[in-house]
């Protein structure tokens, strides 16, 4: 007999999410506090307070359910955007962690990857929808403070319903009628039929244009989402629709519309390390501390570190490093694995951008991210003097010496993309996020291992529907991946 999603919750014993079992609230705060119950979790400020610190520590946590355990590829939002970063042309994989993602085969119904990538996000947009529920029903907590709970919330759901749409649908512009995954606003014992793509991102906009509009500058520290995040967050869903004049609009919102008061200056740009929070360019984090290590499961960190590493296991494509000028700071974060190896070895170049160790802290979002939408966005628009000024503003931050360029037409574009690379390799995935949303394709050169080339909207940029999802929601059969 077909068997229903299960999406109901208790707080305070478990919280159910599509078609598994999870904690719901695992060490909720910093404090020695423990589990709180569904009467204390939103009775109070301080009640909130906690319950979205454990959502916000669920993230960086080593997840797994009653059917799947916890696994070094597959534990909390790194691990989804780490597998991202691999399948592209910048980033190498040598054997171990991450390389079905590198041989960009990730994807059957059965896989964990696809597994993981479907019921993660879902299991975090079940806590986040009993949390909306929890805050919008209370009686005891002042309007304007739940006004700002909410849109923190409603900030996170929309960005995890947004990796949902990545994982498993081409672009939006492709064809926004393709069916997507089901959209859940409340906890119910029941699953849904997929939903389109369309009505997907309808409702993530929805969530995070509340988040901007009612979300506060404030927070408790920036692991924490305040109006700059959920904004950032909005510009690449827009990004993604091709709302170019509201994807500057937000993505300036992100980094407060100043490219050089927002970034370090040339001298005080550090690539290298890349593991504390407290980088001014640092938007949202995750963070780490002795106590609270995920150790080495944390993503990029502990695979692309060739130094302190355990796996040592991710490198640098030589084509991407030879795009780096000398007068690029950030081309100090390569080095030579061996003076002996040959240039076609995939192991030739490593980068000392991510330090690893137990306390080193993730970025999610940095601001630069956001400039360069910004920069992308104004080109989109005809303004090409903006987007230079954009484009030449961040590379001043980058390079010694930097004297303006005047670029125009698909020079341009282009130079706004490879930016975008060439800043954010190893972290979340751009390269492959651009390609799938500009309908481009990559093509892997150099020394990789595993020569492939993506075509445009090739179906290896999305997975497959998990068949643990197939099995426990009657509205969905095997008949969904056709074609996929």
């Amino acid at each position: 007999m077909k068997k229903f999603i299960i999406l109901l919750a208790t707080v305070g014993t478990t919280l159910l999410g599509t078609g598994c079992m999870d904690s719901y609230l695992d060490e909720p705060s910093n404090s020695d506090t423990g589990n709180l119950s569904e009467t204390d979790a939103y009775k109070s400020v301080e009640g909130i307070n906690a319950t979205m610190a454990g959502l916000l520590r669920f993230q960086r946590g080593q997840w797994s359910d009653d059917t799947f355990a916890a696994s070094t590829d597959a534990g909390g939002l790194y691990a989804l955007e780490f597998a991202r970063a691999v399948k592209g042309n910048d980033v190498i994989i040598y054997n171990s962690w991450y390389n079905f993602d590198y041989q960009n085969e990730n994807r059957e119904p059965t896989y964990r990857r696809t597994i993981f990538n479907w019921r993660y996000p879902y299991a975090m947009i079940a806590k986040l929808n009993q949390f909306v529920k929890g805050v919008e029903n209370t009686k005891t907590v002042a309007e304007v403070d739940k006004t700002y709970y909410l849109s923190q919330a409603k900030a996170l759901r929309g960005f995890y319903y947004f990796q949902l749409a990545l994982e498993f649908n081409h672009a939006l512009k492709k064809d926004p009628a393709a069916v997507a995954p089901p959209i859940y606003t409340e906890v119910t014992p029941e699953g849904k039929p997929m939903s389109k793509l369309e009505d997907l991102y309808k409702f993530i906009t929805e969530d995070l244009e509340y988040a901007v509009q009612n979300g506060s500058d404030n927070r408790i520290d920036n692991s924490w989402v305040n109006k700059q995040v959920a904004a950032g967050m909005l510009s690449n869903v827009y990004l993604s629709m091709e709302e170019w004049a509201k994807a500057e609009s937000m993505a300036k919102i992100a980094y407060k519309g100043d490219v050089k008061a927002s970034l370090n200056t040339v001298t005080t740009y550090k690539p290298i390390g890349f593991n504390d929070r407290t980088d001014k360019e640092w938007a949202w984090v995750l963070p780490q501390s002795s106590d609270q290590s995920n150790y080495y499961y944390l993503a990029p960190h502990a695979f692309m570190d060739n130094v302190t590493s355990a796996y040592n296991n991710g490198y640098i494509n030589v084509d991407f490093v030879n795009k780096f000028a000398a007068n690029d700071r950030r081309k100090e974060a390569f080095a030579l694995k061996s003076t002996t190896l040959p240039t076609t070895d995939a192991r030739y170049y490593t980068t000392k951008k991510f330090k690893f160790s137990f306390t080193s802290d993730a970025a999610i979002f940095r601001l630069p991210e956001f400039v360069l939408v910004a920069a992308e966005a104004a080109y989109h628009q005809g303004n090409v003097t903006e987007a230079n000024q954009i484009l030449n503003d961040f590379k001043s931050t980058r390079y010694t010496g930097y004297v303006n360029q005047n670029l125009s037409g698909t020079v341009l574009f282009d130079e706004i993309l490879l930016e975008r690379r060439k800043e954010l390799y190893g972290e979340n995935g751009v390269e492959w996020f651009d390609a799938k949303r500009l309908q481009r394709g990559i093509v892997r050169t150099g020394n990789h291992p595993k020569l492939i080339t993506l075509t445009p909207n090739d179906n290896r940029f999305i997975l497959k529907i998990p068949q643990i999802e197939i099995d426990n929601n009657q509205y969905i059969d095997e008949t969904v991946n056709n074609g996929r």
